[in-house]
């Protein structure tokens, strides 16, 4: 499927710098940590921009329920711990949230609001972050990629 994919985002015929640039965007979205919201963002730029959807969603796509959302998340966290020099480990009171959610009681959500944020800002600071960081370096990978691809096409 991303061999498909990645095929299908060469075959753009948009200009390289503007196929590039709307992957970046879409990576940029991928690490953001607006989780829930990514192919909304996406799709809102993509009309507003006017990017090539494909491109856009491939890049937004690099973060995925099956295969790496779990592992963003935890550099989000990570990354956004070591900036404002926290502890890598998530204290107890938040993990028992995370281990027992009880739903449907107004405790756990007073409890989650109050420590919340214990959790939230690292994982925001962090996949900022990572969100610039990565796009920028996908504009000049996919560049490239993009370029290579034409004037292997331009001489064949």
């Amino acid at each position: 499927m991303f061999r498909t994919t990645v095929r299908r985002l060469l075959a753009i015929d948009d200009p390289p710098e503007r196929t590039a640039l709307a992957f970046s965007v879409g990576v940029f979205i991928a690490f953001s940590p607006f989780l829930g919201l990514h192919t909304i963002l996406a799709t809102l730029l993509a009309f507003l921009f006017r990017f090539n959807k494909l491109a856009i969603y491939t890049g937004t796509f690099v973060n995925n329920p099956f295969l790496t959302l779990v592992p963003i998340i935890v550099a989000s966290y990570a990354v956004g711990a070591l900036l404002l020099g926290r502890p890598l480990r998530l204290p107890d009171a938040q993990m028992e949230l995370l281990r027992e959610p009880h739903l449907l009681t107004g405790a756990y959500w007073r409890t989650l609001l109050a420590h919340g944020w214990e959790v939230l800002l690292p994982f925001s600071i962090g996949g900022l972050l990572l969100s610039v960081v990565c796009s920028l370096a996908a504009y000049p990978v996919t560049l490239r990629l993009l370029r290579a691809k034409a004037s292997r096409k331009a001489e064949g």
